[in-house]
């Protein structure tokens, strides 16, 4: 069962010149002083019940105007929405507030326009204080509010309401550290009761956390919609070359390079296979011809456990001069989150300056971090510069599968390094006993 239904859903906005130009209009009927200028046009998805849906795009793209469509406080143009279950909505900053009002009248303004009784809502306003953490500040006008506490609120009444569905606009970005985990717990909390989530973020790493699948708008039209690690890894592409000044108009996938008569010999290192190809971006001044991973033996490993220690080789083919090569490898989970990653620069290995027709092959030797069992990718990539200051090269998304397998319980995403002592054992009277035995 589907919890939100957009059928070709369109926005045009009016755009007049000057205000007489409206005046105009409605004299002279039949002559039109307007530009058209259409939000969105003919945007279709589905959003299943219980689910986490992420909506992406650059500024400008039209995420917002869908919210407040779906959220019903904008109409469309053309097309429908289908909704299924109360809504909630955290759209712009202290949207639904009156200013005028406490945060407790504003809170129980809010849930009563949702339907809710007095009784229900002097249940729920304890728990909407606690998570919303402003003290005193709940009594006074919300004029007085910081943005930080405006969407505390806001977002301690909209998920204390019980919605089926929660529409969510950078909402996230707002507040502290603690205040935004605190937040993210909660929306996983709210996915595995099965309730309904919108989010539109500039957060990456957050949609690909939190989301089941993801829409990219680009100028009010869906650009790509399916899983989240490949439309993000497509849109941040996309990103980097519009504002990348050398970068070409399109992602290229690297031709075949031909080997020479003679054949590879036994002393050429260099990987010429790259297993897959989710997406790449880059200028084209040089390009990964390969990436491998060996044992401690030089062979491709049959099992790979975290903690192994291995050898990444990856192969770069320079078809320009590039005056610092900068070549790197990026580890990241099955949600395209990264987890770690290093580049010759960060290790502080200067390459020499690379001439056109070159390779560069290059051993990451390491330590495989004690991750969770389960699937991870490998990522290359090749730059011009230094790791604080570089242009793109050629970026090759999720090129190597690492299947790892578990020795020991990792909680979290992985075991850090810990030793740990009992320092000192105390009785009821406070007599101190030193301990000098380590645990652990």
């Amino acid at each position: 069962m589907n919890a939100v239904t957009v059928e070709k859903l369109s926005k045009n906005y009016r755009i007049y010149s000057k205000p007489s130009a409206r005046l105009k209009e409605l004299i002279f009927r039949g002559r039109s002083y307007h530009q058209d200028f259409w939000a969105l046009t003919d945007v279709s998805f589905q959003v299943g019940q219980g689910s986490s849906f992420g909506i992406i795009g650059e500024n400008g793209s039209g995420k917002s105007t869908l919210l407040q469509i779906i959220a019903g406080t904008m109409t469309p143009t053309r097309g429908r929405v289908g909704l299924s279950g109360r809504v909630a909505a955290l759209l712009e900053l202290g949207a639904g507030f009156n200013s005028e009002f406490t945060g407790r009248e504003n809170a129980f303004l809010n849930a009563a326009i949702m339907g809710l009784s007095r009784e229900e809502i002097d249940q729920k306003m304890p728990e909407i204080e606690r998570f919303a953490e402003i003290g005193s500040f709940i009594d006074q006008s919300v004029k007085t509010y910081s943005s930080g506490m405006y969407v505390r609120l806001a977002f301690a009444i909209a998920i204390n309401l019980d919605p089926e569905v929660l529409l969510v606009d950078e909402s996230l970005a707002v507040g502290d550290v603690y205040f935004q985990q605190r937040c993210i717990r909660k929306l996983r909390q709210m996915r595995a009761k099965g309730k309904t989530i919108l989010l539109v973020s500039h957060d990456i790493a957050a949609v690909r956390n939190l989301c089941d699948s993801v829409i990219w708008l680009e100028q009010g039209r869906v650009k790509d919609l399916g899983a989240p690690d490949k439309v993000t890894s497509r849109y941040l592409a996309a990103l980097m070359q519009r504002r990348d000044p050398y970068a070409v108009e399109e992602a290229r996938e690297a031709p075949e390079t031909p080997l020479d008569a003679a054949g590879e010999t036994a002393v050429d290192l260099s990987v010429r296979t790259l297993p897959n190809v989710d997406e790449r971006w880059g200028n084209g001044h040089a390009r990964v011809l390969g990436i491998r991973l060996l044992d401690q033996a030089g062979r491709e490993p049959q099992t790979l456990f975290h903690g192994d220690r291995v050898t990444v080789r990856v192969s770069v083919q320079f078809d320009r001069r590039v005056e610092s090569p900068l070549i790197g490898i990026l580890i990241r989970n099955r949600l395209g989150e990264d987890i770690s990653g290093s580049n010759t620069s960060v290790e502080n290995l200067q390459l020499p300056p690379a001439e056109p027709g070159q390779i560069y092959t290059v051993d990451f030797r390491l330590r495989l971090p004690v991750l969770q069992a389960g699937h991870y990718y490998l990522t290359p990539a090749v730059a011009d510069g230094t790791h604080r200051d570089s242009v793109m090269c050629d970026f090759v998304e999720n090129a190597l599968n690492l299947t790892l397998k578990q020795r020991e319980t990792v909680y979290g995403y992985l075991n850090m390094e810990c030793r740990i002592e009992l320092k000192q054992v105390s009785s009821a009277k406070s007599d101190l006993v030193e301990a000098r035995y380590p645990v652990g």
